[in-house]
């Protein structure tokens, strides 16, 4: 078995700026979930997104348990908001504002995908959530929030990163 260096493995992996996406069910005693970085298109046909959780996190148990969840992608003026659900705490979503008529979707996220729970596989101290979308939603047009190096980024407008010439 091949070991390295958490604190090497973490510096690297840092270097790949991902998104920031809170993963909303609804519990017994209202919204349950957490923060993920690692949401992603697996496959168009049949339509699969995934994320990766740790093994022991209580908060995936109590979106599991539900089996449905939202997928909200994180706008840029959303970081203290992702901050707030990444936490620990139990009442993490008191004053979270949902949209109208569905306690999973949060107000002023950039996009969210309505999924239902397909499979997971157990991957070392994660667990690979594998889920299937049954709605999607460009909600407002706006940047990402990004983490990239432990820390949270705005990105730059696309027309920052055009050449002359570019389509």
């Amino acid at each position: 078995m091949i070991t390295l260096d958490p604190q090497r493995y973490r510096e690297f992996f840092g270097q790949l700026p991902t998104g920031v996406t809170a993963i909303v069910a609804r519990g017994p005693e209202g919204p349950v979930g957490l923060i993920v970085g690692t949401f992603s298109s697996v496959s168009l046909d049949p339509p699969l997104v995934s994320f990766m959780v740790t093994r022991n996190s209580r908060s995936w148990l109590a979106v599991k348990a539900e089996g449905r969840f939202t997928a909200n992608i994180l706008a840029s003026d959303q970081r203290s908001l992702s901050q707030k659900l990444a936490g620990w705490s139990p009442d993490k979503f008191r004053n979270v504002a949902f949209g109208e008529g569905d306690d999973r979707v949060i107000h002023g996220c950039l996009a969210w995908a309505a999924c239902t729970l397909d499979r997971e596989v157990e991957a070392g101290d994660h667990t690979i959530v594998l889920a299937s979308p049954h709605e999607l939603v460009v909600a407002r047009a706006t940047r990402p929030l990004i983490f990239f190096q432990r820390a949270y980024h705005r990105t730059l407008p696309v027309e920052d990163f055009r050449a002359p010439g570019w389509a």
